[in-house]
């Protein structure tokens, strides 16, 4: 009896289990070509990751790297793209690394990489 109520429930959990329900994972992470992630999204995250936390907020140190409007986040990252990349998105990025904060997700880090691969996209 035991053994046929264990058969039955995992030919409903298969059943249950469609290809539409959820997307495949994607190997490597983000599918740059089909996320739409746009600087709305981005500042939103920098805001709530770097600039409210008061490391990165303008007016003061560190000064060059001024995240507190989409404008001046744009200029720093086409000025300083491979340092923002290495501390931000890169295998070995650190940010934000003061105060005990926790470092930006994996899928934060992919997202903002797409952001910057695709050209810094208002839209």
């Amino acid at each position: 009896m035991t053994r046929n109520k264990i058969f039955l429930l995992a030919c409903v959990l298969l059943a249950a289990c469609k290809n539409e329900q959820a997307p495949a994972p994607v190997s490597g992470g983000l599918d740059c070509d089909a996320a739409h992630i746009t600087t709305a999204t981005v500042f939103a995250t920098i805001q709530a990751n770097c600039t409210s936390r008061g490391c990165h907020p303008g007016g003061f140190s560190p000064a060059v790297a001024d995240f507190s409007t989409e404008a001046r986040l744009k200029a720093y990252i086409n000025t300083n793209r491979a340092v923002f990349e290495a501390r931000v998105t890169g295998p070995q990025a650190d940010m934000p690394q003061s105060m005990s904060f926790p470092a930006l997700s994996q899928g934060l880090k992919d997202s903002i990489a797409c952001w910057i691969a695709k050209g810094l996209p208002d839209q």
